[in-house]
């Protein structure tokens, strides 16, 4: 989720455009100097203000020496975690591709420097977590949101992929990370993962035939989510990290349902288009469960 904090920050700042509409929408290839450092420095600006941020609020003055992880981030949230840094890893390649191709960068080399956006953002993210005092570097998350890095490649090869997306979602059902763990409860918090579902939507007429494909709207998409179950989650007990929930839900494509036109409305939904819309949704796993309003 601390991935998520910064691609959020810079999606926010940036003119972000859709992948999907992006090589016909971006024709020319000519790199503009004046774009590249623009993006270099609103980079540089947001990572600063963030690292800043998490420096205040994350560790608050308790750090210790550089140390690796022993372990334990392979069981504290059931490796939900490592989703989340893969999701993480798509979002920041995501809106670095977007950015490059807006500086007018090749479509190719673009995807290059967005996966070693995503690769050099996660080491970042492990630099401070070796200096955590409940944490510590984990190579397993800097693979996981590296992988997530290669999202604007695979898009452009896949014709399934080509309109998938993944997103995000937080909600606060249980106050149970904060009490376990002795904190005081809080709106918000980055790494209290049973209140975090992660969801990778799809166009459902890509598996039916053309008739398929004129009747059902292309905007209306299928997510599949992955969350933690409070019941079986507890911090008292060492390795017991939770057992997965798994939902099915209906989800729209913003990008395709308003067809933005204008750099602003571009730049709204394409911070949205990282953020699940709440809607009705079956829990399939551990437990079969209906919610009229789920997010």
């Amino acid at each position: 989720m601390k991935t998520l904090f910064l691609v959020l920050a810079l999606t926010s700042s940036s003119d972000t455009l859709p992948v999907s509409s992006d090589s016909s929408r971006i024709q020319s290839s000519t790199t503009k100097a004046g774009r590249v450092w623009a993006v270099g420095a609103t980079s540089l600006l947001t990572l600063g203000s963030s690292y800043a941020y998490l420096e205040r609020t994350w560790w608050n003055g308790k750090g210790t020496a550089f140390h690796f992880d022993e372990g334990r981030d392979l069981t504290y949230a059931s490796g939900l975690d490592k989703v989340a840094h893969l999701v993480g890893g798509v979002f920041v390649s995501d809106a670095y591709y977007n950015a490059f191709r807006w500086a007018g960068v090749a479509p190719r080399k673009a995807q290059w420097l967005a996966l070693g956006a995503a690769a050099f953002v996660e080491v970042g993210i492990e630099l401070k977590d070796a200096y955590s005092p409940t944490y510590g570097f984990s190579w397993r998350d800097v693979t996981a949101g590296t992988l997530g890095g290669f999202w604007p490649m695979l898009q452009h090869r896949s014709a399934f992929l080509q309109d998938a997306q993944w997103k995000a979602s937080y909600w606060q059902r249980t106050p149970k990370y904060f009490d376990e763990r002795g904190i005081p409860r809080q709106r918000f918090s980055i790494d209290d993962y049973l209140n975090q579902t992660y969801w990778l939507s799809f166009s459902v007429n890509r598996f039916g035939g053309q008739r398929w494909q004129n009747t059902w709207p292309d905007w209306l998409q299928l997510s599949v989510g992955m969350g933690l179950e409070a019941e079986s989650w507890s911090s008292h007990h060492d390795g017991l990290g939770g057992r997965h929930e798994w939902y099915i839900a209906p989800d729209i494509n913003l990008i395709k349902l308003f067809k933005p036109r204008n750099a602003t409305a571009k730049l709204i939904l394409g911070f949205f288009k990282y953020i699940k819309i709440p809607a009705p949704t079956l829990q399939i796993g551990p437990k079969l469960r209906w919610y009229w309003f789920y997010f």
